[in-house]
C-alpha cells in the first residue's frame, strides 16, 4: 500500500465525490454524539503506591524518634543560670508564753516566710525532706485554707522542679499559717532558690545550699557527704544498710589507692527501719572513722566496694 503524505491525501480527499446528508441522518450523528460521556481524567495514583509512599513517611519519622529517644540529652528544662536570691537566715519561732524555738532550724525571711529544715540539705537525699514545716507571716484571711506550692529552682542551671504542694492551716509559733509536708529530694548539688507560689503569684522566695550527695556503696550509704569527705576524724557516723538478715556489726575497709594502706572500722548498733523512700527494710549503724590524708580510696562494705577522693581539709563549698 502506497504511503501518502497529508498533504497529498487532502487532495485525493477533495477528488471524492460529494454527499450530502439528509436531515434525520444528520439528526441521528448529532444525537449520538451528545450521548457520548466524556471520558474521566484519569490521574497517576493507586491504593498500592499509597500504602508504599505511607509506609515510607512512617519510617521517615519513627527512625529519628528512636534515635532521640536513645540520646542523652540534656534535660528539656536546664536553661541558662538565673539570679541566685535572696539569702534567707536563721530565727527564732515562739511558744504561747513567748519562749522562742527552733532558733537554729527555722530559716527564711523574717516577717514573711520559713522552713524547718534539717542541719543540712543534701542532693538526692531523701531523708532531711521527708518532713518540712512551712510557716507564713501576713493576712490569715488570705492564707489559711489556700493551697500553695514551693518551686524549686537551681541556680547554676536553671533547672526547676516542684518541691511540694499543700494547703495551709491556722498559724503555730506565732506565724499566720503554717503546713506539714515533705519536699522531692534535690536533684543536684549547689544553690537553689525556693519560691511560695499561691494563686495571686509568688508571695516569697529565698536561696538555700544543698551539699553534693552522701556516699553510696551498694546498698550501703555513708551519710557523709562527698565535699565533707576530708582528712580528719568523723564520729559517730550513720551507715545505712538495706536488706534484711544482716549482721550486728558491719565492717567498712578502707583502701588507699595510692599507697596501698588498708583500714578497717567497725559500725554497730543496728536499729532496723522501713525506708520510706523504697519501702524496704534497712538497718542504721553507727561507728567511727580515722582519715589520714587525702587522696583516692576504694571504700567496701559488705563486699561491694566505691571508689571516692578525699579532699584536703578546707572551707565548706557553699562559701
Amino acid at each position: 500500500m502506497t504511503h501518502l503524505s497529508d498533504k497529498e491525501l487532502l487532495k485525493k480527499m477533495k477528488e471524492l465525490p460529494a454527499y450530502e446528508l439528509n436531515g434525520e441522518q444528520k439528526t441521528r450523528i448529532i444525537k449520538s454524539i451528545r450521548e457520548q460521556k466524556t471520558p474521566r481524567r484519569r490521574f497517576g495514583f493507586s491504593f498500592q503506591r499509597a500504602g508504599v509512599l505511607g509506609a515510607l513517611f512512617a519510617v521517615l519519622i519513627i527512625v529519628p524518634v528512636l534515635f532521640l529517644e536513645n540520646m542523652d540529652l540534656p534535660e528539656i528544662n536546664s536553661l541558662a543560670a538565673v539570679e541566685r536570691a535572696e539569702i534567707g537566715e536563721y530565727f527564732a519561732l515562739f511558744e504561747e508564753d513567748g519562749k522562742p524555738i527552733y532558733l537554729d532550724s527555722n530559716y527564711g525571711i523574717p516577717g514573711k516566710v520559713s522552713l524547718l529544715l534539717p542541719v543540712e540539705l543534701v542532693a538526692e537525699d531523701y531523708r532531711g525532706v521527708s518532713k518540712i514545716m512551712v510557716n507564713l507571716w501576713g493576712n490569715p484571711n488570705d492564707l489559711v485554707n489556700k493551697d500553695m506550692k514551693i518551686e524549686g529552682v537551681h541556680v547554676d542551671s536553671g533547672f526547676t522542679q516542684e518541691m511540694a504542694s499543700f494547703t495551709l492551716s491556722n498559724g503555730m509559733y506565732g506565724s499566720d499559717a503554717h503546713a506539714l509536708t515533705s519536699f522531692k529530694p534535690f536533684e543536684k548539688q549547689g544553690y537553689w532558690n525556693l519560691k511560695f507560689i499561691n494563686r495571686e503569684g509568688t508571695f516569697g522566695e529565698f536561696s538555700v545550699y544543698v551539699k553534693e550527695p552522701y556516699v553510696e556503696v551498694g546498698k550501703a550509704t555513708l551519710i557523709i557527704s562527698k565535699e565533707d569527705l576530708v582528712a580528719g576524724t568523723f564520729e559517730d557516723v550513720n551507715l545505712e544498710v538495706e536488706g534484711e538478715d544482716l549482721p550486728e556489726q558491719v565492717k567498712l575497709s578502707l583502701l588507699s589507692l595510692e599507697d596501698g594502706t588498708e583500714e578497717v572500722f567497725t559500725f554497730s548498733d543496728g536499729m532496723d527501719f522501713i525506708k520510706s523512700s523504697t519501702a524496704k527494710k534497712a538497718s542504721m549503724f553507727t561507728g567511727d572513722i580515722v582519715i589520714k590524708k587525702s587522696g583516692k580510696y576504694r571504700i567496701t562494705v559488705l563486699k561491694q566496694s566505691v571508689t571516692v577522693e578525699v579532699r584536703k581539709s578546707g572551707p565548706p563549698a557553699n562559701q
